[in-house]
């Protein structure tokens, strides 16, 4: 998980990310995501809308971490949700996502 964590850091310098509910959803309506990264530990209702979000505009979703390791990864006190717009660092991410799930 700490490969993907440090991934996530180099994804946001790069810009290719959305941090947080109201822009990830912005991007999502955009038509601008590939992939979502939800917090484990998520409140059910924002839960709720992200997973309705992704399954309307058919953007794959993953539950990552508990909200506090992936806030940390990316320069904030906690972050519940992620967004990834560029397809090559999805398939990373999808990637790692397996691996860490391996081990």
């Amino acid at each position: 998980m700490t490969k993907l964590l440090n991934f996530l850091g180099i994804a946001r310098k790069a810009g290719k990310l959305t941090l947080g509910f109201t822009a990830t959803c912005q991007a999502a309506k955009g038509r601008k995501l590939t992939l979502v990264l939800l917090a484990t530990d998520t409140a059910p209702h924002t839960k709720e809308k992200i997973e309705r979000l992704c399954r309307e505009y058919r953007i794959r979703l993953y539950y990552a971490t508990k909200q506090e390791e992936l806030g940390r990864a990316l320069g904030k006190k906690t972050l519940a949700v992620v967004g990834v717009l560029a397809p090559e660092m999805a398939k990373v991410i999808e990637r790692q996502l397996l691996m860490a799930r391996m081990e």
